[in-house]
Formats: structure tokens, C-alpha cells, sequence
């Protein structure tokens, strides 16, 4: 019988805890060799079986894999990641390597799209216009025009793995979705009911809700989205970030909304997050920020330490990984 390889653990114990429900810790121990579970890069380091480690489990609170921690692991073939963007774990070092990489992005990024699609149906049904006139009215609203969650037009900025999610679950409302993604082909739009839209001031002037979800590639696209494109909002239009808060050159955003007090935003991302201290947004009435709440949060984290247990059940049956990150798809995701 073929010895299970020796695995380890690094990431904080709160993540541990909560990405790892008690049946999936069981699984990966039941799997592998499970030599530690630690906390930090220089407790990792004085683990006796470091260098036979194979399998690294890693999530929240895991130090990038530099050209020095992987020296001391020259078996490493498989990096377990219980999170989402695997952006500050990776080094040039690492891809060198050739080391297969498994993400949970997936499983991170279903109650995002829950949350955009819960975040467009109230916004389409001015759950923010009529809280701010029964607060200051003391009375129900009673004009609806333009309001009504069928058969509207929603835009979402970038087309990867949340965003498709959203447009499929929109779909069932009749809404005509388009997007502004320089990466998507006519195909791939055609295959998702999309329609594609030249630029981005073109969308943002043609739907009811824009919702955010193009990566963030530093010193690329920083405030992607400024004056111009905010500014181009319809009447009584909804902005929705989950994406990053970069994206958007909020200073432009401040001096719109201010100015427009039929626009609504809804931000669960910001920069810096929180916001500074005396920051416009927190002071804005059609500006909701969320703080950082579309992601996993709670019990829903414990679906991404399943995701990487049976991404590592399937890699030792010799199956192929569904959920493998590669150096490309690093580059291109939030």
C-alpha cells in the first residue's frame, strides 16, 4: 500500500477554524500524513519533516511563498489555498516550480453573486428611495415610476467567474445584461446571453445598475471608473462595487453623488478599507458601504475548506484538479 504524503498547515487558527468544519479536518487527516498545522513561516520552518512535505494547506494569514520558504520544501508539489485571490501568496518563485496550485475561489465567489443579485433586486425596487422618504416624510412612498425588478438593464464591468454567476442568476428576471470586458470574445458572450459593450462610458449611460467586477491589476487600471463614467449614470442609476476598491476613483465618486442625489451606490469595497477616518463616503445618504461582507463570511467559509479537501481527494486518485490556478489565470483574476 502506497504511503499517504506527508502534509502540513500554514495559516491563522481562525481561518483554520473556520474554513475547516470538523467532518473535512477529519477527511484531510484520514488522506495524508498531516505532520502539523501551523501559524506561522518561522514555526513552519522548525518542523522536523519539512523537507518531505508534499501537500501545503494554506489560507487567510499564509506569508507569500518566497524563493526561502520553498527552498525548505523541495517535495512541495501542492498547494492547497482556502481562499479567494491567490495574489499575495504566489512569488516568481513559486511559479518556477512548477508547483500545481488549487484555489477556492470558486466556492468564495458564489455568496458574492448572491449578494450583487440580492443588492439589484432591491435596488430596482428603490428599497433606498423609499427608506429616505419615509425617514424624512414620515410617510410611504407612493410613486413607483421606474421602479420594478423585471426586464431591466444591468451592466457589469468585467466578465469572470462572479460576474457570470450574477448575469445567470439575473437572468431569470428578463433583464437585458451587457458587459464592457476587453477579454471577452463574441463567443463567450454569445454562450453567456450577454450583450458587449464598446466602452465603458457607453455602459455606464445605458443601464439601471453597474455592477463592479474587474480584477485589480495594480498600476494598470487603478480608478478605472472616474468622473466621466460616473457621471454618465441614468437618472436614479445604482452602483454596486464587490470587486476592489482601487477600481474606482472615489474623489470623483464623492463629487457625483454629492451633486446627484438620485444616484445610489452600494460599496463593499473601498480604498483604503475601511475609509479614512474623515472620508465624504461615510457622510454621503446614497452611498451604503457594506464593509467588506459580499465574500465569505461565517459558516459559508467552511464550503472552501471542503472545496480543497476534495480537490485533494481527486489529485491523489490521479484525477485532474477542477479548480487549478495557473500563473495566467493569477494575472487576470481580482
Amino acid at each position: 500500500m502506497t504511503a499517504a504524503p506527508v502534509a502540513s498547515a500554514l495559516l491563522d487558527a481562525g481561518a483554520r477554524e473556520s474554513v475547516l468544519a470538523p467532518r473535512d479536518l477529519a477527511r484531510l487527516q484520514s488522506l495524508v500524513d498531516l505532520e502539523g498545522m501551523h501559524t506561522s513561516a518561522e514555526e513552519l520552518r522548525r518542523a522536523p519533516r519539512l523537507a518531505e512535505v508534499e501537500v501545503l494547506l494554506t489560507g487567510w494569514g499564509t506569508p507569500r511563498l518566497d524563493t526561502e520558504l520553498l527552498e525548505a520544501m523541495p517535495a512541495l508539489r501542492l498547494v492547497l489555498y482556502a481562499a479567494g485571490s491567490v495574489r499575495r501568496l504566489t512569488s516568481d518563485a513559486f511559479w518556477r516550480r512548477g508547483i500545481e496550485l488549487v484555489s477556492a475561489a470558486e466556492a468564495n465567489n458564489d455568496p458574492v453573486a448572491e449578494f450583487v443579485i440580492a443588492t439589484t433586486v432591491l435596488a430596482l425596487k428603490g428599497q433606498h428611495r423609499a427608506q429616505t422618504y419615509l425617514a424624512a416624510e414620515h410617510a410611504l412612498l407612493t410613486s413607483h415610476t421606474g421602479l420594478g425588478i423585471y426586464e431591466r438593464a444591468i451592466g457589469l464591468v468585467g466578465f469572470g467567474s462572479i460576474a457570470r454567476k450574477v448575469a445567470a442568476g439575473l437572468h431569470r428576471f428578463g433583464h437585458e445584461i451587457t458587459v464592457w470586458d476587453p477579454y471577452l470574445s463574441e463567443a463567450e458572450a454569445a454562450e453567456a446571453d450577454v450583450q458587449q459593450s464598446e466602452s465603458l462610458i457607453e455602459l455606464f449611460g445605458h443601464n439601471q445598475v453597474v455592477s463592479i467586477h474587474a480584477p485589480w491589476l495594480p498600476g494598470e487600471n487603478d480608478r478605472l471608473i472616474g468622473h466621466r463614467e460616473l457621471s454618465a449614470l441614468p437618472t436614479g442609476a445604482t452602483l454596486i462595487n464587490t470587486a476592489r476598491g482601487a477600481l474606482v476613483d472615489e474623489n470623483a465618486l464623492i463629487e457625483v453623488f454629492r451633486a446627484r442625489e438620485d444616484l445610489y451606490a452600494v460599496l463593499d469595497v473601498t480604498w483604503p478599507e475601511p475609509p479614512a477616518a474623515d472620508s465624504a463616503l461615510y457622510q454621503l445618504a446614497n452611498v451604503g458601504l457594506t464593509g467588506h461582507i459580499a465574500g465569505s463570511v461565517g459558516l459559508e467559509q467552511q464550503r472552501l475548506g471542503r472545496l480543497v479537501v476534495d480537490e485533494l481527494e481527486r489529485w491523489l486518485a490521479g484525477e485532474g484538479l477542477q479548480h487549478r490556478v495557473t500563473e495566467e489565470r493569477a494575472r487576470l483574476r481580482a
